[in-house]
């Protein structure tokens, strides 16, 4: 397709809020990476401390990198970012306790967590198939093919709006986790910003996915009047 300056009006919004929760995020880690949480527990310890406590039963998993941790349904594991494992910041047990946060959701049955996991696989195939189905039938004159595409398309919506209450969820979870366990006796306002800051980004994610389906809907309608 040639570059139609269209989409910058249906996207440009959700890169500018993605940017800024990306700064938002980095400010936030980084400032309350540097702030203790007194409680001499580094976040792998946390993450056993949880874990075990709880009766979750799941497998923990420490990987090199930064940011990287999450919660995988299907194998029922945790992946602990190497950063977060050796750290005893403020910054560090805010993300491990969101991640177990989700650990909770799926022990709980949380029917929004059961929905995304249900729907997840189907969602990568969605948005491919999907944006090669809109441009055939686009180019094809097919209307009821590029109406196809963006139905397999708007899957990548739904997950996105089924994500930011998910996530919302979990750190209100993981907060009262740390509250529980006194995991944090310092600052307990920076983990609140740790973790407002990262539901942003499903915020920019949200919006992001709704814009670009919204450019979809347009086009294909504008077409389908011609």
């Amino acid at each position: 397709m040639i570059f139609d300056p269209l989409w910058l009006l249906f996207t440009v919004p959700g890169l500018i809020i993605a940017l800024f929760a990306q700064l938002f995020v980095w400010f936030a880690y980084n400032k309350y990476s540097r702030v203790k949480a007194n409680s001499n527990l580094t976040g792998a310890q946390v993450a056993d401390l949880i874990n075990n406590n709880e009766n979750f039963g799941v497998d923990l998993m420490v990987s090199n990198g930064k940011l990287n941790d999450y919660f995988n349904p299907l194998t029922n594991r945790v992946n602990i970012s190497s950063a977060n494992a050796v750290s005893d910041s403020v910054a560090s047990i805010a993300v491990v306790a969101h991640e177990f946060g989700h650990v909770q959701q799926k022990a709980q049955s949380s029917m929004l967590f059961r929905l995304r996991t249900l729907i997840a696989p189907s969602v990568g195939f969605g948005a491919n198939v999907g944006y090669i189905l809109i441009i055939l039938g686009l180019a094809l004159s097919i209307i009821d093919l590029a109406w196809m595409g963006v139905i397999l398309f708007s899957l990548t919506t739904v997950f996105a709006f089924l994500t930011l209450p998910i996530e919302i969820d979990a750190s209100r979870r993981a907060l009262k986790l740390i509250q529980k366990y006194n995991l944090i006796q310092s600052d307990l306002s920076g983990a609140r910003i740790v973790l407002t800051a990262a539901a942003l980004t499903y915020v920019a994610g949200l919006i992001q996915s709704l814009g670009q389906l919204l450019y979809f809907v347009f086009l294909v309608s504008s077409r389908s009047r011609e």
